[in-house]
């Protein structure tokens, strides 16, 4: 069973899931909005992103392009706990935004 962080929302699983499923180890924001399964924007993708990348699930490698990383596929398996790992800093992004919330 998959332990979601509060700060979680579904496009965040369907984002990750995207990335353990397809061959290519990297993609940006408007390839995953560009798939089937994710009806959402690629801003608000990138934005899902952005939030995945700041708790440790991926990995923003250069000009708007995200890897999944480790932690990101133990999520998928159930090995990893959102809720209470991952969280790079203090609990607050450098615009003030709490990385607790959605």
């Amino acid at each position: 069973m998959r332990k979601s962080g509060k700060w979680m929302v579904l496009l965040d699983e369907r984002i990750l899931e995207l990335f353990s499923e397809k061959e290519d180890e990297f993609m940006s924001p408007s390839e995953i909005a560009g798939h089937n399964r994710i009806p959402y924007s690629s801003q608000y993708v990138g934005e899902r992103c952005r939030k995945l990348a700041n708790h440790g699930l991926l990995l923003a490698v250069g000009n708007g392009i995200y890897t999944v990383t480790d932690d990101g596929l133990a999520y998928l398996e159930g090995e990893y706990d959102a809720a209470g790992n991952g969280i790079k800093g203090s609990g607050e992004s450098k615009t003030g935004e709490n990385m607790d919330e959605a």
